[in-house]
């Protein structure tokens, strides 16, 4: 048994290392609209939201930068529980069955079925009728590490603009546990199986700020999916800073020894949507 129990695209991450004091506080919320709510900034205006997860799977956190994250609050969307994910780091196994299908978007991605899908969606334009540029920053989190980094537990996520992930490492890879950890893409990885930071997931990345520029005028649309991979059981997360989906970036936090990395990504096109529809 297992265990027991874009246009242009940039993006810069940060890692704050040290040892922390509080733990993540988790206040579960399914309600959508006030995820969106919560996320959304300056000079974007959302409509047609629809949240897909199940009871408990997602909640506004707080509390992060103490917890060893690299931003303070916002939304956290999980595999399981998101209650769960406050530290400490009681256990390497730490997970919840939700019972729930996977995303077939997910699923293609990983290279694997998945499973306990929890989806954020909302179409978006820019305030004015204009065009203009798009900044998020989230963090992605997981109890798979470090046990089953290069298995077919691959849990991942993926954030969708205009149907295209943007979730990406400089050699265009997804992001998920066997493409950041100890050994792949080791600089944008933190291992927390010992707890040096005040979280129960095993490991997570450092904060990712994205940046999509020049993006056209009209109705876009956006996806935040994270998924199980080949089982149900460990969980994995996504935490995106609050006010951060915005036309002006939201810096991430700089306390104490930072880790300042950034890279482009070229060649993705991004297009337009013609139709009101979430995806």
């Amino acid at each position: 048994m297992r265990r027991n129990a874009l246009l242009a695209l940039g993006l810069t991450s940060t890692a704050f290392f040290c040892h922390t004091a509080s733990a993540l506080v988790v206040t579960p919320q399914n309600d959508g609209a006030m995820l969106a709510g919560d996320i959304v900034g300056s000079g974007i205006s959302v409509s047609n939201i629809n949240y897909v997860g199940a009871n408990g799977a997602s909640g506004f956190f707080t509390d992060g930068l103490s917890s060893g994250l690299g931003f303070d609050t916002g939304v956290l969307l999980t595999t399981g529980n998101a209650a769960g994910a406050a530290g400490p780091n009681t256990a390497t196994d730490f997970g919840s069955n939700n019972g729930l299908s996977g995303d077939a978007d997910l699923s293609a991605l990983s290279g694997y079925s998945t499973f306990d899908a929890t989806t954020l969606s909302f179409d978006f334009e820019f305030d004015g009728g204009l065009g203009g540029d798009l900044y998020f920053n989230f963090i992605f989190a997981s109890e798979e590490y470090n046990e089953y980094v290069n298995s077919e537990f691959n849990d991942i996520f993926a954030l969708y603009v205009d149907g295209v992930n943007v979730a990406l490492l400089p050699d265009l890879t997804p992001i998920a546990i066997n493409n950041v950890n100890n050994g792949s893409n080791a600089g944008y990885y933190n291992d927390n199986e010992s707890g040096t930071y005040n979280l129960q997931y095993d490991g997570f990345t450092n904060a990712f700020n994205v940046a999509l520029k020049g993006m056209s005028s009209g109705v876009h649309s956006m996806k935040f999916a994270i998924a199980d991979g080949s089982d149900y059981i460990l969980d994995s997360g996504i935490f995106i800073q609050a006010s951060s989906f915005s036309t002006t970036p939201v810096d991430v936090p700089e306390p104490g020894s930072l880790l300042l990395l950034s890279f482009g990504l070229i060649g993705l096109g991004m297009a337009r949507r013609h139709t009101n529809k979430a995806e």
